[in-house]
C-alpha cells in the first residue's frame, strides 16, 4: 500500500504546543497538511510552527484558548478564510489535576470539566460548520484509557476522559450524514510531562519498575508513538472508521 497522503488538506490541532499535540500536527504536516498548530500559549504554538517550516512543510500558529468559544470560532473562520476548507480538527487540549471525591477541590474539578469536555465540545462545535458546507472531515479527540478504567487520585481527570469517549460516539452518530468522521485516541502512560501531577513524585527507579509491572511492552510511551494513530484517522485509510475509541497503551489495558 502506498503511503498516508494528507496533501491539499488544512488540520487545525489544538494543544500543539507541546506533547502530543505537537507530535501530531508535526506527523499531519509531515503526511502533507496544512497545519494550524494552536494553543493557549503563543510562544509554544509559535514553536510548533518553527519546527514544522524548518521540516519543510506549511503551518501557522494560532493562540487561542480552548474554553473560549468566540476565540475558537474566530480562529476556524480565519484559516477558512485563508485556505478554503478545515479538513482534519485534532482536539487535544486538555488538563490533569489529581485529586479523589474528598480532595478535589471543585475549581479543580470546574477547571477538567471546563478544559477536557467543555472545551472539546467547544473546539468540535466550531469546526463543524464548515465541515458541513464542504461535505465531509475528520475530527480526532483526545480522550485517555483514564476514561476506560479506574484509577486512584483521578476523579476529575478520569470522569472527564470517560465523557470524551461518550462525546465521540455521540457526534459519530449525529455528523455522519455530513460525510464527517469522528473518532478518539486512548493514550496510556506516555512521557510528555503531562502525567506528572500522578507520577511525578516517584523517583525514577521506581517509576520504571512500575511501569515494567503495568505496561507489557515494558515502557511509558512517546508523543511520536501517538500521532501515527492520528494521521491514520484523519486520513482515507480510516474512511470507513468513525465513534471508534483507539488505544495507545502499550498494552496496559489488555492486562
Amino acid at each position: 500500500m502506498s503511503a498516508i497522503s494528507l496533501t491539499g488538506q488544512v488540520a487545525l490541532v489544538t494543544g500543539a504546543g507541546h506533547g502530543i499535540g505537537r507530535a501530531s500536527a508535526l506527523a499531519l504536516a509531515e503526511a502533507g497538511a496544512f497545519v494550524a498548530a494552536a494553543d493557549r500559549n503563543a510562544e509554544g504554538a509559535d514553536q510548533t510552527r518553527k519546527l514544522i517550516e524548518s521540516a519543510g512543510h506549511a503551518g501557522a500558529a494560532v493562540t487561542v484558548d480552548v474554553t473560549d468559544p468566540d476565540a475558537l470560532d474566530a480562529a476556524v473562520a480565519d484559516i477558512a478564510a485563508a485556505h478554503g476548507r478545515v479538513d482534519i480538527l485534532h482536539a487535544n487540549a486538555g488538563v490533569l489535576m489529581a485529586g479523589t471525591a474528598l480532595t478535589q477541590s471543585l475549581d479543580e474539578w470546574d477547571l477538567t470539566y471546563g478544559v477536557n469536555v467543555r472545551g472539546t465540545f467547544l473546539t468540535v462545535r466550531a469546526a463543524l460548520p464548515q465541515m458541513i458546507r464542504q461535505g465531509g472531515g475528520a475530527v480526532i479527540i483526545t480522550a485517555s484509557i483514564s476514561g476506560m478504567i479506574g484509577e486512584p487520585s483521578l476523579v476529575a481527570y478520569n470522569s472527564s476522559k470517560g465523557a470524551l469517549i461518550n462525546l465521540t460516539r455521540q457526534l459519530a452518530i449525529e455528523y455522519a450524514s455530513h460525510g464527517i468522521r469522528v473518532n478518539c485516541i486512548c493514550p496510556g502512560w506516555i512521557e510528555t510531562g503531562f502525567n506528572d501531577p500522578v507520577l511525578g513524585h516517584l523517583p525514577p527507579d521506581e517509576l520504571d519498575q512500575l511501569i515494567k509491572q503495568q505496561v507489557p511492552l515494558g515502557r511509558q510511551g512517546t508523543a511520536e508513538d501517538v500521532a501515527p494513530s492520528v494521521v491514520f484517522l484523519a486520513s482515507d485509510w480510516a474512511r470507513y472508521v468513525t465513534g471508534q475509541s483507539l488505544v495507545i497503551d502499550g498494552g496496559l489495558t489488555a492486562m
